[in-house]
């Protein structure tokens, strides 16, 4: 839907929009999601200011990089979580009706390519911002204010969303869902790129374009998350966990768990238990 044409309709039917919370993660605050996942309450935006954040929507997965917006629709299994020194994130909750039905829905947002890269970035980062104080407050003015925000921000969603369905990262989601299917097999860039029909060194650069990291480090990252998602919500052994991402060598499966996330496989396991 054209942006423009979106506003107009948006001024023509009963719009209602409540926003519920901002937060603001930001160190020494930490921030250690839901492995395991859960049914969302309400519609929910996270912003990406530093750092990763590893993020699945009914079984759709993404590595979130800064600089992007997440939508995360209600009453959808969600689940999040990261690895990062440095990890600075928005989140903000929100209710947004037209006529009393779902706005999102609607406007056809609450499925699938929830993830999109924003190029207004201070522009984002400001809504977030101005919102995030204007809750402080509490009062209707401010709370004016922050409906404006929010409004903002779901139509910059919306713009770059009709991007991202036209982008280099759509074009390789197949890719991506190919990783994720065969996570417990090794697999070569070459055969990536040849799913595609591509040279490998020039998949390489157009794959780093679309998600930026290269192939091979973008499947690392999928590795390490599900072996964490495996940790909490099951009682496999580290062993059996290694096979399944992929990994015959356990040894080798706990260097490199601890390298990227800075805990052991059974450190980050008790951790999340306790």
């Amino acid at each position: 839907m054209d942006e423009y044409v979106m506003r107009q309709e948006l001024r023509q039917s009963q719009l209602m929009v409540h926003p519920r919370n901002v937060d603001l993660y930001i160190p020494p605050i930490t921030w250690k999601g839901d492995c395991v996942g859960h049914i969302g309450r309400a519609d929910t935006f996270f912003w990406l200011l530093e750092g990763e954040c590893f993020l699945n929507i009914n079984s759709q997965y993404f590595v979130l990089r800064p600089g992007q917006l997440a939508f995360l629709p209600k009453d959808k299994m969600r689940a999040y979580t990261h690895v990062s020194d440095n990890f600075c994130m928005y989140e903000m909750g929100f209710t947004a009706e037209s006529d009393g039905e779902n706005l999102m829905a609607q406007l056809g947002l609450t499925e699938s390519n929830y993830v999109v890269d924003v190029p207004q970035k201070e522009e984002m980062s400001g809504y977030f911002e101005k919102s995030y104080h204007k809750e402080m407050f509490k009062n209707p003015v401010h709370n004016l204010g922050w409906c404006a925000n929010l409004i903002n921000i779901i139509c910059l969603y919306v713009r770059e969303r009709q991007n991202t369905d036209q982008s280099e990262e759509r074009f390789f989601a197949p890719i991506k869902d190919y990783m994720l299917d065969n996570l417990n097999k090794t697999i070569s860039t070459e055969e990536l790129a040849g799913l595609v029909f591509m040279q490998p060194n020039y998949f390489i650069r157009r794959f780093k374009k679309a998600f930026g990291v290269p192939p091979m480090a973008y499947l690392a990252r999928l590795r390490l998350y599900k072996a964490m998602e495996l940790l909490i919500s099951t009682e496999q052994s580290t062993e059996q966990i290694a096979r399944q991402v992929g990994i015959e060598d356990t040894s080798y499966f706990a260097r490199f768990f601890k390298k990227n996330s800075g805990v052991t496989p059974r450190e980050y396991r008790k951790a999340f238990r306790k």
